[in-house]
């Protein structure tokens, strides 16, 4: 038994990051899922080729993949603070970049 004061849900997930968590993805459209491999793998790489130019921006803390509120595919970048918001580009290589204001993130080694 927990001693939280919060209701435990069995198909709570739990994760030691700072990704947004979609439970609504159908059935077979997961990670890992052979059809979205190939536009996921356009997205990684588009993440891969601009990370340092985003991450050069004072106040960035992260980037990574994600989706836009309708569920089409985009980079999230994560900021410090939302006066960073201001600087960070709207697309990057024809994909919306989505924001998340994280405060500063501490990379701890265990």
């Amino acid at each position: 038994m927990s001693n939280s004061k919060f209701a435990q849900s069995p198909y709570a997930v739990f994760e030691d990051a700072a990704m947004p968590y979609l439970p609504d993805a159908p059935p077979g459209q997961g990670p890992g899922h052979h059809a979205q491999a190939a536009p996921q793998g356009r997205l990684e790489a588009a993440r891969r080729r601009n990370e340092r130019a985003l991450m050069a921006i004072d106040g960035v803390e992260g980037v990574s993949l994600g989706q836009t509120a309708v569920g089409k595919e985009a980079l999230v970048v994560y900021l410090r603070d939302s006066s960073v918001k201001r600087r960070v580009p709207l697309q990057v290589e024809g994909y919306p970049v989505e924001t998340s204001i994280t405060g500063q993130i501490d990379i701890q080694q265990r």
